[in-house]
């Protein structure tokens, strides 16, 4: 049937493919000629960065550093399974806010992410950063949400990319949830992080500068929009896609900018805490008390004072000669103009022309999204996202930013958790971080915030403080984006359990939920057959008990499953009789 498919397709296009993917009917005067296939390949670092003790302690590896995970994988398994559709992803984060404020949305149909070339008006990238303020009891430290988490989500390539801090590891991970579509089994993996840091250049998340007039608050955009969601336009405010309204006001994005000024302050920080103390750990506890005394007290906080000077001669003795980066995480504002005819007709046809070529491909393989990519029209070089940006400043040892930025580690609920805990006598932190109290987590190594705070607590006469999101003992190991897909046999059992159980026990975050992985079919079968409970919860004429069947009742694939029952389907018996083989 495909071949079919792929014979009357080509018959139907190769008259048009000419016109279609290779005539140029408005080049540009200016035009970027940075590949970012080569541009990934040929970042190199400088002499000057290879030095940076950062740059050796901070992993710049596809995976996390072991025993590390994502913000985002730990999110996941607290869920126990990634939710869908993309709009119950978005209402997972809504039982986390004590505002019921949830996360800043936006729509960008026409952008320049690496999958521009898929996103368009009637698909739009969906954009998401978390902003969010959890719940938690007094012995417990909040994961800091807001600033360290974003999303973007492209329906009609199935797929999520995340930028997802690691406060272990003291960096933002780079992610993908591959095959997120109805029947799918979505896979998250960690994306190649020399293609993300080509454009991500500052190691955190980017976005454009005012007015953003890529996203749904440009009326023209939203009227784009709302025409092909066949909504009227006075509807668009009201109408969602995927969960964020057609039109939305200026304050979203603006909302969106300062949630990336928050993640460039994490990477800033960073380079302070670790390049500008070097090996120092009396420098870094000093730049600690200072951090902490800013976040307590902002309004008596002195740059003069005999701290402050003693934190600045102790920076001026170990900050690099070269001084260290304030990135530059913006990019120009860019105004999409409305698609011709011509462009609506070619990107139709070079959708149709790649479905029929690549039928049975892995579309989503990274060598051919980076081709794909490249084919793409090129963006301007002065608004192209590939070409280098130069720092905003170099930062000096008396520079105030790098100190703020540390400060900025911490949260509010910090503070005040920090203000509880020392009876609002925040002088009794400093008398322990000056007294070398922390002095173990000083250490040349990435500020791990928690720790931090764990130790303090515990130092002012507490109970150590728990944390969700730093022990990956119960995880899945990550996987890189290239990990080789497994191949099923036609007519093998394992096409049943692909169809009910892979979406939830393959690829799952929690190791104890893993239960179906294996990269070869006998791997899989391997696994099932160790886990003696899948027989117990797919019986489902035996006693009832207190066993919950499986898949969960409200679950697509048991809606699938029940249908396939009702209507004399033998998928059920065929999982039950392969249970069956090993006894």
């Amino acid at each position: 049937m495909k071949k079919s498919i792929r014979v009357i397709g080509l018959c139907l296009l190769a008259a048009g493919l000419w016109f279609a993917l290779y005539r140029d009917s408005s080049p540009q005067a200016e035009v970027s000629d940075l590949s970012i296939s080569a541009l990934a390949q040929s970042q190199k670092k400088s002499a000057e960065d290879a030095e940076l003790l950062s740059r050796r302690l901070i992993s710049s590896e596809d995976l996390p550093p072991a025993g590390t995970h994502s913000l985002f994988d730990h999110h996941v398994a607290q869920l126990g399974a990634l939710p869908y559709p993309f709009t119950a992803l978005l209402d997972s984060f809504r039982p986390l806010d004590r505002w019921g404020q949830g996360s800043v949305s936006l729509l960008i149909p026409d952008g320049r992410s690496l999958a521009k070339g898929h996103a368009d008006y009637r698909y739009p990238r969906v954009l998401v950063a978390a902003q969010l303020d959890p719940v938690v009891s007094h012995s417990t430290i909040a994961p800091i949400y807001s600033g360290r988490l974003f999303l973007g989500f492209v329906e009609a390539i199935n797929t999520i990319e995340i930028i997802a801090y690691n406060e272990a590891a003291g960096r933002f991970e780079y992610q993908l949830v591959k095959d997120y579509c109805e029947g799918c089994t979505p896979r998250i993996s960690y994306a190649k992080r020399a293609i993300c840091t080509a454009c991500h250049q500052s190691g955190s998340p980017i976005f454009s500068v005012r007015p953003w007039s890529e996203t749904n608050a440009n009326h023209e955009v939203a009227r784009r929009l709302a025409s092909r969601q066949g909504v009227d336009w006075t509807e668009a405010s009201t109408t969602q896609y995927q969960g964020v309204p057609l039109s939305t006001q200026i304050l979203m994005p603006e909302t969106f900018d300062e949630l990336v000024g928050q993640a460039s302050d994490v990477t800033l920080a960073q380079k302070v805490w670790i390049d500008g103390c070097g090996e120092d750990v009396i420098c870094r506890r000093a730049l600690l008390a200072q951090a902490i005394s800013l976040l307590i007290t902002p309004g008596d906080y002195n740059p003069a004072d005999k701290a402050s000077m003693n934190l600045r001669d102790l920076l001026k003795a170990n900050w690099p000669p070269e001084g260290i980066a304030l990135e530059n995480d913006r990019l120009l504002n860019r105004v999409p103009k409305a698609p011709s005819m011509t462009a609506q007709w070619r990107m139709t046809v070079k959708r149709l022309w790649s479905k029929i070529l690549h039928a049975d491909d892995d579309l989503e393989h990274s060598a051919a999204r980076l081709e794909a990519f490249d084919r793409l029209p090129k963006i301007p070089v002065v608004l192209d996202p590939l070409t280098r940006r130069e720092p905003v400043n170099m930062l000096n040892s008396t520079s105030q930013e790098g100190i703020h930025a540390v400060a900025r580690m911490f949260s509010p609920r910090d503070r005040e958790m920090l203000i509880s805990q020392s009876e609002a006598a925040p002088e009794r932190l400093q008398e322990i971080i000056y007294s070398g109290g922390v002095d173990s987590l000083l250490n040349a190594a990435p500020l791990n915030r928690v720790a931090i705070l764990q130790s303090l607590t515990v130092a002012l006469g507490h109970a150590g403080l728990d944390y969700c999101c730093l022990d990956t003992s119960s995880l899945s190991p990550p996987i890189r984006e290239d990990a080789r897909q497994l191949q099923i046999t036609r007519g093998s059992v394992l096409e049943v359990f692909q169809s009910y159980c892979f979406a939830c026990h393959r690829g799952n975050p929690v190791r104890r939920l893993n239960f179906m992985a294996g990269d070869s079919e006998d791997e899989v079968m391997a696994s099932i057959w160790a886990t003696e409970r899948i027989r117990e919860v797919l019986d489902y004429e035996g006693s009832p008990g207190d066993i919950q069947r499986m898949p969960p009742p409200a679950s697509e694939q048991r809606a699938r499953l029940d249908a396939a029952r009702a209507n004399k389907s033998d998928d059920l018996q065929r999982m039950l009789d392969a249970m069956d083989a090993t006894r």
